[in-house]
């Protein structure tokens, strides 16, 4: 492995994966659309580590880092963690037969909006390894959000204007090419995308200098894999 050159965020969109980059020596930034599973598979040289925007760890009950998540967010926010499916469900080719498993296997239903995440839980969990988690790790933006804003929740939706502009001024102290960023940034990449992402890098940096926080103790589930989020 080469000497560690760049950490990364990322988070999901219409085109693939949008990738926040962070210099681990300058800060500079940049960013890209990526294929996730090439980079699970292949590591690139001089990452150092990536915080990924999805569930890792697909357990057959509630998984304890998605409710202490919700709980540290309280009623504001943490109706942004949806529950995670088991992966069965994960596995399953239609909604109705995916909420069928997952109450089979869990005694709950699945939402809409976790189903809207599947393909993405699925492409990382066929390609992640236990190995892997030891420079590619599980983030919720809101949670990083939080953390960012003195341990207290964001007041807006992030899909609001009022909740972008909450967000980017956080994001500014830290980043301040974000702005150029979100001008430039592929069609097919969303504001609250770009944004999600670089709050994803924002806790890859406290990763990588040792100081990330899990919300609580990991569970592992029956690949091994562990089930935390960081921030």
């Amino acid at each position: 492995m080469a000497e560690p050159e760049f950490v990364a965020g990322v988070d999901g969109c219409r085109g693939g994966w949008v990738c926040f980059l962070v210099d681990a020596r300058s800060r500079s930034t940049s960013v890209q659309v990526i294929d996730l599973s090439v980079w699970l598979r292949n590591r690139p040289p001089g990452l150092a580590c990536i915080g990924i925007d999805i569930p890792i760890g697909l357990l057959d009950r509630s998984r304890a880092c998605d409710l202490a998540a919700r709980k540290l967010l309280g009623t504001r926010r943490g109706s942004s963690v949806f529950p995670t499916p088991c992966r069965a469900a994960v596995q399953a080719v239609s909604y109705e037969m995916a909420s069928t498993v997952n109450r089979s296997v869990t005694k709950r239903g699945l939402s809409r909006q976790a189903w809207g995440i599947a393909p993405k839980i699925r492409q990382v969990d066929d390609a992640i390894t236990s190995s892997c988690q030891q420079w590619a790790f599980e983030v919720h933006p809101e949670i990083s959000f939080w953390n960012l804003n003195g341990k207290s929740p964001m007041r807006f939706k992030k899909k609001s204007k009022e909740g972008k502009a909450e967000r980017l001024r956080l994001l500014r102290t830290y980043f301040p090419g974000i702005d150029l960023h979100l001008q430039s940034r592929p069609h097919h990449v969303g504001a609250d995308d770009l944004l999600d992402a670089a709050a994803a890098a924002w806790t890859a940096l406290r990763y990588w200098a040792g100081n990330a926080e899990s919300v609580c103790d990991a569970e592992h589930d029956d690949k091994g894999l562990a089930a935390a989020i960081y921030f």
